[in-house]
């Protein structure tokens, strides 16, 4: 017999009721998967529903898979053999029926590397070169087409072709070539892509009645998790599968977790299903087990403020719990200095272990810093959904570029980059110098020197080679004497190293890594003065050397962005870089995503069971070079729903505060000292409210150039701000 006694009042009514169309708003920890996954047993035992007929879709196939142990864990030797993700459903309908569409049942199913496959294939009978198309390029440009049904043999308008990722009439013609030719492989060879699994379904099923009509009649009971996430593709095909006669639909999902809309996530999901099934009832999960009532009221305050939502209040049985802590750190080194030290008193009290701990960021480069920190201080942690700040792409290319300004024979870094960005030096081309340097008992970088002055080998092109080689001498000659940053910098504008990545997926986060990376040598050079590029070197390898062995350490720190923690919990969370313009994200229209960015910051908070820390830096943004201040976020949630901490790391006075803090409504203007302004020169003696006693040793229009002591080494201060004294002349 079902036990329904462990349900709240909500829960037991959303699991007991009628048949027909069900909207079930879930909040964050209210038990969705325990309604759901009771439902089902309830429908199978009680409303005596065949397993064979229920439909039960999923996101992912862990959550499919659990999906399926719960339920099992509720009824003993029951088999439900229509639980899983839009595709895997997708996969089974078309293998039974896509012959309706002049298909043949026997196909089979690519991947994204068979894909590549296919269009490197194209790319050379074509003669389509990868200098101009990037194969991963191309491939998106197929998936977008075809998922949002552009025909891109009759748009021409370059204003249309720029929202698809195509930016000239070349590329249009290159683009049609590829599609054309890629559909054609795949029809010829019997093989569908991911995305055709849903576009063939819905064909299917909108074109063919009859086939519509027998898979309406074998599913009498539809139920979708997790339905926020639902694109309109896939929202199209529910409709399809829904018997239209009896409307048995239960969807579960939450509108203020929606955070997926850049890959497709419909945003009106929920209105629209109101719309089709006019007689639905609504149930709304608002009691959360897994937060404290802290927490909830910070996750509460925030989210009000979205107005396109249905709105609920989360509460919570939990007892009030600890204080949400808000931390403003005067940099990005305080505020991970911060984040490592309360962490490290955490662990020493023994309240928690380290995999109790979470560490959540809205962007992938704030991994950098907190890295670096972890390291130094011996707190083991694990990157979820990404790969170490120092082993990106980007970071590797650029890092290989100051290493051969140290050492030119570095033949690995040589290799790297001969082609980065791409100079017609390829696999073979490199393959050749490596045997002629064998032949010639030279290194690499000799065997180079030795074909771009006078010697030829076959297969190697003495122009592109001596063109590289020169390349490389400038670099070194006009980096010789510059800065650290500066040599970067150079390094970045002489490659053209910003024009080659756009050529690549994610652009914006690879500029972001590229920029972070900047700042990484300026916090180096600043805390270094004395030390060179090789020493800059040595200390990241650090970095990139240390392996954790996470076969053998299972208690770490985890780390990771929100969008990867949704669905996760901890006990202990610290969701970093909460500055106007990092997190809501900058390069975003503020007006059109600002909601999507709030709830983003929802899904962090609620992540949090016990403990939640909220921080940020003043410092400057990496991104825009301007000074960070608090998220508005920060403001939304109220002061009276956190508390700030001020001690420790950052003696940060009641005035400084003020003049960053977003969440107060003052003059900024009333921070300067237009009155009394101080004419300075280099050499003067300052004192700064936080970083004490300092040296003037540049001037740059408003801007002062002051060395302090460590740790803080050289920043940029506006000079007239009050928290500047000058001690003497």
């Amino acid at each position: 017999m079902l036990d329904l006694s462990k349900l709240n009042h909500n829960q037991l009514l959303t699991v007991t009721a009628d048949i027909g169309p069900l909207l079930i708003i879930a909040g964050a920890g209210t038990g969705k998967t325990r309604v759901l996954t009771t439902r089902i047993a309830y429908l199978v035992e009680q409303l005596h529903f065949n397993p064979h007929e229920i439909l039960a879709i999923t996101f992912t196939n862990k959550a499919a898979i659990e999906m399926r142990n719960r339920i099992n864990g509720l009824l003993k030797h029951v088999y439900l053999p229509w639980i899983g993700t839009y595709h895997a459903i997708c996969l089974k309908i078309l293998k039974e029926d896509i012959h309706f569409l002049g298909r043949q049942n026997s196909f089979s199913v690519i991947d994204e590397e068979d894909q590549l496959s296919i269009i490197h294939d194209i790319f050379k009978e074509g003669e389509i070169s990868t200098k101009d198309i990037k194969p991963k390029k191309a491939l998106e440009i197929i998936q977008r087409v075809k998922v949002d049904e552009i025909d891109l043999f009759t748009i021409n308008q370059l204003n249309a072709l720029r929202k698809i990722g195509i930016h000239s009439l070349n590329d249009l013609q290159s683009f049609r070539y590829i599609i054309k030719n890629y559909e054609k492989k795949l029809l010829k060879a019997n093989l569908l892509d991911f995305d055709d699994l849903l576009i063939l379904t819905k064909k299917l099923l909108s074109e063919h009645d009859d086939v519509c009509g027998k898979w309406q009649n074998k599913f009498n009971y539809v139920l979708v998790d997790e339905f926020q996430d639902t694109n309109y593709l896939q929202f199209e095909i529910f409709n399809l599968l829904v018997n239209p006669k009896i409307k048995n639909v239960f969807v579960v999902g939450d509108p203020d977790q929606t955070i997926y809309t850049w890959r497709g996530a419909y945003p009106n999901i929920f209105m629209d299903f109101l719309t089709n099934f006019k007689d639905t009832k609504t149930f709304v999960l608002d009691t959360n087990y897994r937060s404290t009532k802290n927490i909830l009221n910070v996750a509460n305050n925030l989210i009000k403020h979205n107005e396109l939502r249905i709105s609920k209040n989360l509460t919570t049985p939990n007892p009030t719990g600890s204080n949400v802590i808000f931390f403003a750190g005067e940099t990005s080194q305080i505020e991970v200095s911060y984040i490592a030290k309360q962490i490290k008193a955490i662990i020493k009290q023994k309240q928690y272990a380290y995999q109790d701990i979470a560490v959540l960021y809205r962007a992938k480069h704030l991994s950098r810093t907190i890295e670096q920190e972890f390291i130094n201080d011996g707190i083991p942690y694990l990157i979820y959904g990404d790969i170490r700040f120092y082993q990106r792409k980007e970071i590797k290319d650029l890092v290989a570029y100051l290493k051969l300004i140290c050492n030119p024979q570095d033949e690995l870094s040589l290799k790297r980059i001969i082609n980065v960005p791409s100079r017609g030096i390829g696999l073979k081309t490199i393959e050749n110098i490596e045997k002629y340097a064998a032949s010639q008992s030279i290194s690499f970088y000799d065997a180079l020197l030795k074909i771009s002055n006078d010697e030829i080998p076959s297969g190697i092109s003495k122009p592109t080679i001596k063109k590289f080689m020169v390349l490389m001498e400038l670099i070194m000659q006009q980096t010789k004497d510059l800065p650290l940053v500066k040599k970067i910098e150079h390094i970045i504008d002489v490659i053209h190293y910003q024009e080659y990545l756009k050529t690549f997926d994610q652009f914006e986060t690879r500029w972001e890594n590229v920029q972070e990376l900047i700042v990484a040598i300026e916090e180096f050079q600043s805390e270094h003065p004395n030390r060179n590029l090789s020493d800059f070197l040595e200390e990241i390898s650090l970095y990139t050397d240390i392996e954790q062995s996470k076969a053998k350490q299972h208690d770490f720190v985890s780390l990771m962005t929100i969008h990867f923690a949704k669905g996760t919990e901890f006990k202990v969370v610290f969701i970093i870089g909460m500055n106007e313009g990092v997190f809501p994200i900058q390069h975003l229209n503020y007006e059109t995503n600002m909601e999507e960015e709030r709830r983003i910051a929802y899904v962090g908070i609620t992540r949090a069971m016990e403990r939640l820390f909220l921080t940020c830096n003043l410092g400057f943004s990496p991104i825009s070079a301007d000074k960070l201040t608090p998220s508005r976020f920060v403001k939304e949630i109220g002061e009276h729903n956190y508390v700030t901490d001020t001690s420790n790391i950052a003696t940060i006075s009641k005035a400084d505060l003020e003049w960053y803090d977003s969440s107060k409504n003052i003059d900024w203007q009333k921070n300067y000292d237009s009155e009394n302004e101080i004419v300075f020169k280099i050499g003067d003696v300052i004192a700064h409210t936080i970083f004490g006693s300092g040296i003037v040793v540049g001037i740059n229009d408003d801007m002062l150039e002051i060395a302090f002591k460590a740790p803080f080494g050289v920043k940029s201060l506006i000079k007239n701000h009050k928290s500047i004294k000058r001690l003497k002349n």
